[in-house]
């Protein structure tokens, strides 16, 4: 059973879980889980079959089995999402058996049993291989070191974004409860409604979502920043100076902010409504289709060889391959310069923000646009393929690029 301390965890966890590949067509299921991930009290078979599945109050649970089926489908899509897409999350969302709420624990990765004492000669073995592997360790660090030291951090796209003299790297993540709210209401929250907050009203949810109005102040009640934001945070580090940076949720971000500092804007406009300041004349847009609730990329005007849509899939080699949108804007004051880095679902986002920092990528840039070496850098805009194995991309290429014009340099 929930208990009041987790619901945040918990509410980071479902969303994560709502986003995933396995769950994007399963609406049933959705709905099943969004309610048990809200509850703090026990709950009953009946409850559910009234709360979720519309059965009248009191009815006979013993004819009508449809909680019991979709509790069960719902143990094994959540068994599906820790072995592929959700493998690395931080928390471990499930359904103990006779139970039908909901249980998070933290992912602790199991230990390796301890092996059995070894004999003399198989120590000393073991402590020349060890010996050598310390030493290969030591090279491979040196020669990292040494790699490291000739790509200098310039030579990163997120070095674009260096912060002038007296001002700041805002870092604003994704907001999982705006996140969660679209996914349940189907509903895309605006730029102007995320600042005035009214559609969290319970009324307002009530209007668009029948029956999901008395459920909102405690399924929205605060901004929840992505985890795996936090996890990128290490590499930026090592392209920004920590001291420069400042990582911001979205809801306590105003407007002048965008006038002083550069900004990295993590997620698409519908996980990070502050993109929408700055993306509406983009060629490459995040959308969402309605039928399906699926988002994408849409290329508005493809060139020869460019597709029209960009859509994650997954490969007969069970790898995911999946797009995200990259895009070099200018901030809203003359000193100040904006990256959108985003996809449609989190593993194509936290892939794109990885290839901020890889090296050389300023390069890959420059030779795409035909930017001579030294040359200012245009705007541009682009997406970006990633593959996947889980979450942990392993090759990313540009998919497609444009040099934006008609921007103020």
């Amino acid at each position: 059973m929930l208990v009041e301390s987790e619901k945040p965890q918990m509410a980071q966890a479902v969303s994560s879980i709502l986003e995933s590949h396995v769950f994007i067509k399963t609406h049933r299921l959705t709905e099943l889980l969004s309610f048990l991930a809200e509850q703090t009290h026990s709950l009953k078979e009946a409850e559910i079959g009234h709360a979720v599945f519309g059965r009248p109050v009191g009815y006979n649970t013993a004819d009508d089995n449809i909680v019991r089926s979709n509790i069960r489908q719902l143990r094994l899509k959540l068994e599906e999402y820790y072995q592929a897409e959700g493998a690395a999350d931080p928390w471990r969302v499930s359904i103990p058996k006779g139970s039908y709420s909901l249980k998070i624990e933290p992912h602790i990765p199991a230990r390796l049993p301890d092996p059995p004492a070894p004999s003399r000669q198989r120590s000393i073995l073991v402590a020349v291989c060890l010996a050598l592997l310390l030493l290969s360790a030591a090279l491979i660090d040196l020669g990292y070191r040494t790699a490291s030291t000739s790509t200098p951090a310039g030579h990163t796209l997120l070095s674009l974004l260096n912060p002038g003299p007296g001002q700041r790297l805002l870092i604003v993540g994704p907001d999982a409860t705006v996140q969660l709210y679209q996914r349940l209401t189907r509903h895309a929250v605006s730029l102007q409604e995320y600042l005035n907050r009214d559609y969290l009203r319970p009324e307002n949810v009530e209007a668009i979502s029948p029956g999901l109005g008395a459920r909102a102040a405690s399924l929205f009640s605060a901004s929840i920043t992505e985890s795996f934001v936090l996890n990128l945070i290490p590499s930026f580090t090592r392209v920004i100076a920590p001291e420069s940076m400042l990582v911001v949720s979205p809801d306590l971000v105003k407007m002048k902010d965008f006038e002083l500092d550069n900004a990295l804007l993590i997620s698409g406009p519908f996980g990070n409504p502050w993109v929408q300041l700055f993306d509406k004349s983009l060629n490459f847009q995040i959308e969402i289709d309605g039928e399906a609730a699926q988002a994408f990329i849409v290329n508005r005007k493809p060139l020869p060889g460019e597709p029209s849509t960009y859509r994650n899939y997954v490969d007969t080699s069970k790898t995911t391959v999946c797009f995200a949108r990259l895009d070099y804007l200018p901030g809203l004051t003359p000193r100040t310069r904006v990256l959108l880095a985003g996809g449609p679902h989190q593993a194509s986002t936290e892939a794109v923000n990885f290839f901020l920092t890889r090296s050389d990528q300023l390069n890959l840039v420059r030779q795409s646009l035909h930017i001579a070496p030294g040359a200012p850098l245009p705007w541009f805009e682009a997406v970006v393929e990633a593959r996947t194995v889980g979450r942990d991309p392993w090759s990313m290429k540009f998919a497609a690029i444009r040099r934006i014009d008609g921007m103020p340099q």
